[in-house]
């Protein structure tokens, strides 16, 4: 059994976890030195700073807590972007245990964009669909325990979080290799984590351009990825379903997944579904010693465990080829 766990800890202080760690210090801070408070799902939320000497020990400590009620088999670490539903310390001088309005439900304004702060609005742009650089995460300002601030640091939060919980994992398992499955890695976090490609869209699109993420994330050195199979957001359809289970059987990482309140997606819902889903995973079943051989190959020499065709036939007609996939 794999839990899905969030890093943002709700700010309560009836609730230990956030507690121990304000008492330990392991949270990042506002410029002024007060604690940093976004939002995420229980409300008000602080995050911790995996740069604090002693955030991996609270770290290790609090799952030592929650494994020592529920030995789940491994962990899914979501939301470590870190995300943040508002934009800055929204929680900041609210009253204790204050249950905010959800964003989603909120008709107030966006901030005033401060455009003579660079670290807010850098000098230059990039593809961002939000207003402002620190929509749906953590401020770029804010401020992590070395001094450095979120802005310089922000791609590694995932990464740092992963090495945090494969850390404890071995500890408390030492003669298992753990399951991670985190939503924001970095270069090289395959060593630790496995990762899927996001929240997509139930899209024939979508489909397609799964295949060329996963070859982008094997190129990273994160071999065991993919997407989610049959959509995310929006409902499915019978055919595309069926289409996108016949592929993603052969993601390195297979597994369908879709939000809270859309049409259920499960194979068996649709009979042709069904159908194409054991024909495509009795073949990955085959193939799972083939599969394993192929991850430890990623291990010795970082070759992607899902492949391009252009890597085993340099060819400029197979170079744009994000159709078609090799395993191994």
């Amino acid at each position: 059994m794999v839990l899905i766990t969030d890093p943002a800890i709700h700010v309560d202080d009836a609730y230990g976890t956030f507690v121990r760690g304000r008492d330990q210090d392991v949270f990042i801070k506002n410029a002024d030195g007060s604690l940093y408070v976004g939002q995420v799902w229980p409300g008000y939320t602080v995050f911790p700073d995996w740069f604090a000497a002693n955030t991996s020990e609270w770290w290790s400590d609090e799952l030592q807590r929650y494994f020592d009620m529920l030995p789940i088999d491994g962990m899914w670490i979501d939301m470590n972007e870190p995300a943040s539903f508002c934009t800055g310390s929204c929680g900041s001088n609210r009253p204790m245990n204050e249950e905010p309005t959800p964003p989603w439900l909120s008709t107030a304004p966006h901030r005033f964009i401060n455009k003579t702060n660079r670290m807010l609005v850098p000098p230059y742009a990039i593809n961002n669909h939000e207003l402002e650089l620190s929509d749906k995460t953590v401020e770029t300002t804010a401020i992590h325990a070395t001094g450095v601030t979120e802005y310089h640091v922000h791609n590694l939060y995932g990464h740092m979080e992963s090495r945090a919980t494969r850390d404890f994992l071995l500890a408390y398992r030492r003669n298992q290799r753990p399951f991670i499955l985190s939503r924001s890695t970095f270069a090289g976090s395959g060593a630790l984590v496995s990762h899927w490609t996001g929240d997509n869209m139930a899209s024939w699109a979508d489909l397609h351009v799964s295949i060329a993420s996963v070859f982008d994330f094997g190129i990273f050195g994160i071999p065991m990825v993919g997407a989610d199979i049959c959509g995310f957001y929006g409902n499915t359809t019978e055919e595309l379903c069926a289409r996108w289970m016949e592929l993603g059987a052969f993601y390195p990482f297979s597994r369908s997944h879709n939000a809270k309140g859309l049409a259920p997606q499960e194979p068996y819902r649709w009979a042709s579904v069904a159908k194409a889903t054991r024909r495509a995973l009795r073949v990955r079943y085959a193939l799972l010693a083939y599969m394993y051989s192929a991850y430890q190959d990623s291990v010795d020499h970082g070759w992607p465990v899902a492949r391009p065709l252009v890597f085993e036939f340099p060819s400029s007609q197979f170079a744009s080829n994000d159709k078609q996939m090799l395993i191994g």
